[in-house]
């Protein structure tokens, strides 16, 4: 399925039509600094194709917001009365005088084919980098990343300033966002030694459901299986109800995908009930994805291409099988070769991911993103226009959740502000630091869970929102511990993240036919949305509407059905970052599942 096919509507152009007369006086509308990584390597070549994507200034968001809320706190009268997605189209469509005057603009420069998201807040075009030159009056450039990908962007541009209060964002243009994969490490692949060759023990063994004081006797740390986690969040025991009527989905970027062949082969070993569904879901392409099933060559095995996406689909169907499972695969990645005429590589992909999904009236109920890059990477225009994005899909009642990132509080030697290159700072990351999605930090050990050392969990406080209310009394509380620990280095009053975690050392893959270790918080975000898809399982059975949003939720009471971790730091920034803590911390939230629990809490409003 093609991104074009979102669009409900296709403007027509008027032969009638022409320019608007109101002032075409043109205002800088945003600005954003180049990321230290990217530098100019050359113009960009002027009949490069861009796919842009123009967000028009929606109408009712404060009235959005209140329904949001309201439908995911346990303690309001409308709780679990989720909004249906052409509620919220309506809710949030422009003005036709905002439509109509960017509408006419886009004529006035000769450009007539436009297309119409369903809630009539985005127009997405295709023009030549000459054309987004002219209507952004502004000068795009060939950039170059440290690892050698590229993108085609400009660190400013323009609106007439009788658009500006019409129209949020551009893309692409100031945005530097690339969905970085959140695994890390994975364990040597020698071919043909097939499976278990990389295990410290045989990959296939079954033992009796055994109890928590026997999971260390079952759990190895060096090789997470999935026999393991099943047992040690509670879901192993527990047969999916109504799996037609629940749902559950993950997201692909950079050429990855979910290879069947190796789901086939992991399901074989280790739930082999559940191997048939790895030829049966879908998975979706948007924007010129390509669905690619064969065999890897020795390029893509030293780049670990497609690990991410066997990951993914792996641990969220080894965990949540039956329940209905769906996969998206979004085009666009570097190198760009500017010798084709091609949109694949310059576009905005994550927010043709977003706009995509949010065009859709059904979509499963739990979403797991295993991707993400640091906070300021992105124009704060752009991360709250996504972010609103996810705070539709919460109205909608549906669970969103990121991996907190592998780079604890920022990856060492890059700590410094895009802004003021001399002020070191730690380094949050998005989408993970948006409060409408669910954070997923990462942990390692068995009894107890710690947070994970081999890498650092994602951690920190965002620089673009503010703290929520559903988190004041967690965060400050956590304050109350640390004290003035690192004082001046995070933003205090921003949105602190992560607000779960799940095991992330060394979960067990099948990757490219062969078992194989990987860690990241990658493993964390899949883990904890599969534990939480069949907690929609009971919910749906017992005639209950999905959890949705799930912030509210847990910071209001459910907290107490997750297990704390209270050892470890997040690391980064060549600093020990932040600690684990007794209740909410800054590394692993409120810690990690315990599915009996969680039913309890769900059906009890977040008490159990």
């Amino acid at each position: 399925m093609r991104f074009s096919q979102f669009s409900g509507l296709v403007l027509a152009a008027s032969a009638a039509a022409a320019p608007t007369t109101r002032s075409t006086k043109y205002a800088v509308k945003e600005r954003h600094a180049v990321p230290k990584a990217w530098t100019v390597a050359g113009a960009a070549p002027k009949d490069h194709i861009l796919n842009m994507q123009i967000g028009l200034k929606q109408s009712n968001q404060d009235v959005l917001e209140k329904h949001a809320v309201e439908v995911s706190d346990p303690s309001h009268s409308r709780y679990g009365q989720h909004l249906s997605a052409a509620e919220v189209h309506d809710l949030i469509a422009p003005s036709e005088d905002t439509i109509e005057l960017v509408s006419a603009w886009l004529r006035g420069h000769g450009v007539h084919s436009m297309h119409l998201s369903p809630a009539k807040d985005w127009i997405r075009v295709s023009v030549p980098v000459s054309k987004a030159e002219e209507l952004l009056e502004t000068t795009y450039s060939h950039f170059k990343h440290v690892d050698g990908s590229s993108v085609v962007r400009t660190p400013e541009w323009s609106l007439p300033e009788h658009l500006h209060e019409h129209v949020d964002v551009v893309q692409p243009t100031t945005s530097f966002f690339r969905p970085i994969k959140r695994s890390n490490d994975i364990a040597p692949i020698e071919a043909g030694h097939g499976w278990g060759h990389n295990l410290p023990y045989p990959p296939q063994y079954h033992h009796p459901s055994p109890t928590p004081g026997n999971i260390t006797a079952l759990c190895n740390v060096s090789a997470t299986s999935l026999e393991c986690i099943r047992t040690l969040y509670g879901t192993i025991d527990y047969v999916p109800k109504v799996p037609e009527k629940n749902s559950i989905g993950v997201t692909n970027y950079l050429g990855e995908t979910q290879n069947r062949s190796d789901l086939a082969l992991f399901l074989n070993k280790y739930r082999p009930e559940a191997e048939h569904l790895a030829y049966e879901f879908p998975i979706t392409l948007v924007n010129g994805a390509v669905d690619n099933q064969d065999l890897l060559n020795a390029t893509e095995l030293a780049s670990r291409a497609g690990v991410e996406g066997d990951l993914d689909g792996e641990w969220v169907v080894g965990i949540s099988y039956p329940t209905t499972f769906v996969a998206w695969a979004t085009g666009g990645q570097p190198p760009i070769d500017f010798d084709l005429q091609t949109p694949t590589n310059t576009n905005e992909p994550y927010l043709d991911w977003l706009n995509y999904v949010l065009a859709n009236d059904s979509l499963p109920f739990v979403i797991s993103t295993s991707y993400g890059d640091d906070e300021q990477t992105v124009p704060y225009s752009y991360a709250k226009r996504a972010c609103d994005g996810f705070m539709q899909l919460g109205a909608r009642g549906i669970s969103v959740l990121f991996s907190s990132g592998d780079f604890g509080v920022g990856a060492n030697g890059t700590c410094f502000s895009n802004t003021d290159p001399g002020k070191e700072m730690f380094i949050p990351a998005f989408p993970t630091s948006c409060p409408w999605v669910t954070s997923v930090g990462g942990t390692a050990g068995f009894e107890p869970e710690v947070a994970v050392s081999r890498f650092g969990s994602g951690a920190g406080f965002s620089n673009y929102f503010g703290r929520p209310a559903y988190q004041n009394a967690a965060v400050e509380g956590y304050f109350d511990i640390i004290g003035d620990l690192y004082a001046g280095l995070y933003n205090t009053t921003g949105r602190g993240y992560p607000d779960v975690a799940a095991q992330g050392n060394h979960d067990v893959i099948v990757y490219a036919g062969n078992v194989t270790t990987v860690g990241g918080t990658s493993a964390s975000s899949p883990t904890f949305a599969a534990v939480i898809a069949l907690v929609n399982d009971a919910l749906i059975a017992a005639g209950r509407p999905a959890l949705g949003f799930l912030n509210p939720w847990i910071y209001g009471g459910a907290y107490k059905a997750l297990t704390d971790v209270t050892s470890g730091s997040a690391i980064g920034c060549n600093s020990s970052g932040f600690p684990a803590a007794a209740g909410w911390d800054a590394v692993t939230g409120y810690g990690t599942p315990n599915f009996g629990k969680l039913v309890s809490a769900a059906f009890h409003k977040g008490h159990y």
